[in-house]
């Protein structure tokens, strides 16, 4: 695979700055596939955010449409916690040992505002059959 301006080594890349005339050496690392994965998926996430606050401002929130949206960011916010266990799991097998930092309490965000997507999706179903039995009765 060509890639403008890179050249890849063995163990490095080499990434040359076409009007500075710099090329910098990048030592090839896995944590650099985990940093532009985290960043699509938090590129995915808000944009799932911005749709879930659409939500809100619709006439009519007890859509089909709109309980999709919710349910895919449900989702989106338990795949950090996902990632956790496996992480974990693959250390202690490895027989490392691990503290736990900042990444744990990401997960903990994820995993609260995880729950009270769940909750408000629950209201929202409730909200839909009740309105579909009043249109019925109608």
């Amino acid at each position: 695979m060509q890639i403008p301006f890179v050249e890849v080594l063995e163990s490095h890349s080499k990434v040359n700055v076409p009007l500075l005339e710099l090329r910098i050496n990048v030592p090839f690392s896995y944590s650099i596939i985990i940093m532009w994965s985290a960043m699509l998926y938090y590129t995915i996430y808000f944009y799932a955010l911005k749709n879930f606050f659409k939500v809100f401002i619709k006439k009519n929130m007890f859509e089909t449409k709109s309980l999709k949206r919710l349910r895919f960011f449900l989702k989106l916010n338990l795949i950090p916690i996902i990632y956790i266990i496996i992480f974990t799991v693959s250390f202690l097998l490895r027989g490392d040992t691990f503290s736990p930092q900042d990444d744990y309490f990401i997960v903990f965000a994820h995993l609260v505002v995880a729950f009270l997507i769940y909750l408000y999706l629950d209201i929202l179903k409730k909200g839909k059959h009740v309105q579909e039995e009043n249109d019925l009765t109608i």
